[in-house]
């Protein structure tokens, strides 16, 4: 059978305590307090020499004051030095009930009890009452019936023996009747007396913590002290005025009675410890004084029964007294935060006065969730991106320095989130289109999740061309005829940006134009009564000395196949054109065509107006 603790042990079994080097056997006759008429300190494994030990004097005088008699003296110090030296220590020091000599029935108990650690036990602990006690009278309450014992007299439990023989043996309880004597048990189990200076038998009794453990042989071993714990540890580096983690391994007791933990702490040297934390954790906090130079910490065990391990000390660490830097100043966030759209946060810089700040913490909180980081770096502003379906979302942001020391936090308002859907602009036609030498449209399609009206702009390198309200069909952003002539050669920009109140989307474009010749006609030709013989044109604009440059005119233009004659020398001189062409099949009907194409030098040029008349 494996050791088990004394306080599972059953009253009325035996265990063994070795008393002047040789095991003495001990009845079990209470486990526990016996009553609320005890002190605390009595809570525990009750035991009783099952023999008579000795006999011996309860008192040198026949005066029946236990707490001032021999056998009390005798008791707590010859007789307990006398049990092995590692189990003295671990009997309990109880209070018990007494009655005092010459107080008549008055008894001292709980608090106010005897202390004590070897007793007798007295004439209610072992079962005598008033009422069962020839004389009862002046038998004072001081205890409580034991388990162990029966409330009745001259019941086997109660004999005792001394070599064999069946003999008296002294209790605690004074006669009251006769004040030289105490009573006791006889050979029958019976209350008697005997006077103090006579020779009663003695059956020392004890009180035990519970946890103590029994041999398989019933020897009661002592309470060894918990192992020192293997390890201390604490922060390699450690900032002055902060909260460091101080931890430790765990002790082990061999009578399971561990209860806890004492730590200390020492600062500038280990001379002088200050004790931190006592209780049965593995880890505690502890804030390192500003302005303290060094720090190291010890830790030991203890069990419920006072006796404690040894320290276990870690090294000293050199305590930086680093100043933390300020809390920024201020954040700011737009008021609209936008689903699925960027959200640009800045804050102001923080303050340090060391001179050692090295950057700033951007943390977030979506939807009121824990605080997480998002940014870590010198810069002042950050651009996150909203997640579509966040409710809210909320920021914070402080400043650590280059020592690890952080500032107070800026916090920004919680803002909601807007999950509108920005409409959607569809267009095959996407960056760059390339050069244009005529005019050109670019089809696309708006559509929005939401269905909202959405109005739809064309911009012309930064001018608004057309705004109109998006409808289900497809749409052309048309850059031709006057619109591209007005155009200069070189780079042109397009957008489209389609807006439904809350999010506007946008659609880049870009060209060149690149136009090096020039043709202008009427679209229909000037009808005439009669024949037409001469006319007279002006052409205004710039054109280049080296353009090739031409005007034609054409008295028949609704023949199929008009005679074009060349005025261009006229035009430049300023004369009438004589026509030499006198058909006109389908009648007279009048057209010019002005024409003009770059030359070498690449100067360009352009037509402002083109005036005259005919007859």
């Amino acid at each position: 059978m494996a050791n088990v603790t004394i306080g599972t042990r059953p009253v009325g079994s035996i265990v063994k305590i070795k008393v002047d080097g040789t095991l003495r056997d001990f009845i079990i006759v209470h486990q526990g307090k016996p009553s609320s008429m005890y002190d605390e300190s009595c809570n525990g494994t009750w035991l009783l020499m099952e023999d008579i030990y000795e006999k011996r004097q309860w008192n040198s005088s026949n005066v029946h004051s236990y707490a001032n008699s021999t056998i009390h003296s005798y008791l707590n110090s010859t007789f307990l030095n006398l049990i092995d030296a590692n189990l003295q220590t671990q009997i309990k020091q109880a209070k018990i009930p007494y009655c005092p000599h010459g107080g008549g029935m008055t008894v001292y108990s709980g608090a106010n009890g005897l202390s004590v650690k070897i007793f007798l036990l007295s004439g209610y602990e072992v079962g005598f009452t008033s009422s069962n006690v020839r004389y009862g009278q002046f038998l004072p309450q001081d205890g409580t019936k034991l388990s162990f014992f029966q409330e009745s007299i001259g019941t086997s439990e109660k004999i005792a023996h001394f070599k064999g023989v069946a003999e008296y043996w002294s209790l605690r309880t004074p006669y009251l009747y006769d004040q030289q004597a105490p009573w006791g048990v006889n050979s029958y189990g019976v209350a008697a007396s005997m006077f103090c200076s006579a020779s009663g038998g003695i059956r020392p009794a004890l009180i035990l913590p519970s946890t103590l453990l029994v041999s398989e042989d019933g020897a009661v071993i002592a309470n060894t002290a918990p192992s020192t714990p293997g390890s201390i540890i604490i922060p390699a580096s450690i900032q002055g005025g902060t909260s460091v983690a101080v931890s430790w391994s765990a002790s082990t007791d061999e009578q399971g009675n561990l209860e806890g933990y004492v730590v200390e702490r020492s600062v500038n040297g280990g001379t002088n410890w200050t004790q931190i934390y006592q209780g049965s954790a593995l880890s505690t906090a502890n804030t390192v004084p500003f302005g303290a130079q060094s720090v190291m910490y010890r830790v030991k065990a203890y069990d419920s029964e006072g006796l404690s391990s040894g320290w276990r000390t870690s090294g000293a660490v050199t305590v930086v007294n680093n100043v933390a830097p300020s809390a920024p100043a201020g954040i700011t966030l737009p008021e609209a935060v936008l689903g699925g759209q960027p959200l640009a946060i800045a804050w102001g810089a923080a303050t340090d006065s060391d001179g050692n700040l090295s950057a700033y913490h951007l943390e977030r909180s979506v939807d009121g969730s824990a605080w997480a980081e998002i940014y870590s770096g010198p810069d002042q502003n950050f651009t996150d991106s909203i997640t579509k379906g966040w409710r809210t979302v909320a920021y914070r942001v402080r400043a650590a320095d280059g020592l690890g020391a952080f500032g107070g936090y800026a916090a920004s308002p919680v803002r909601e989130v807007d999950n509108n859907t920005a409409p959607v602009i569809n267009c095959a036609q996407t960056g760059d289109l390339g050069e244009k030498t005529a005019g050109f449209t670019v089809s696309y399609h708006v559509s929005d999740e939401e269905n909202d009206a959405v109005a739809v702009t064309e911009i012309l390198d930064g001018t608004p061309k057309r705004t109109f309200q998006a409808g289900e069909g497809a749409n052309s952003f048309a850059v031709t005829g006057e619109t591209f002539m007005k155009l200069s050669n070189g780079p042109h920009a397009m957008l489209i940006q389609a807006s439904d109140g809350k999010i506007t989307a946008t659609h880049e474009l870009s060209f060149s134009k690149r136009v090096t010749s020039a043709s202008v006609t009427l679209a229909e030709p000037m009808e005439a009564g009669e024949a037409i013989t001469l006319c007279a044109l002006s052409v205004s604009g710039s054109i280049p000395a080296d353009a090739a440059f031409q005007v034609e005119v054409t008295n028949n233009a609704k023949d199929p196949a008009p005679v074009w004659e060349d005025c261009t020398t006229a035009v430049r001189n300023g004369l009438n054109h004589i026509f030499t062409n006198q058909t006109a099949t389908n009648g007279a009907a009048f057209n010019f065509r002005v024409t003009a194409e770059r030359g070498g030098s690449g100067q360009g040029g352009y037509f402002t107006s083109i005036q005259g008349g005919f007859q």
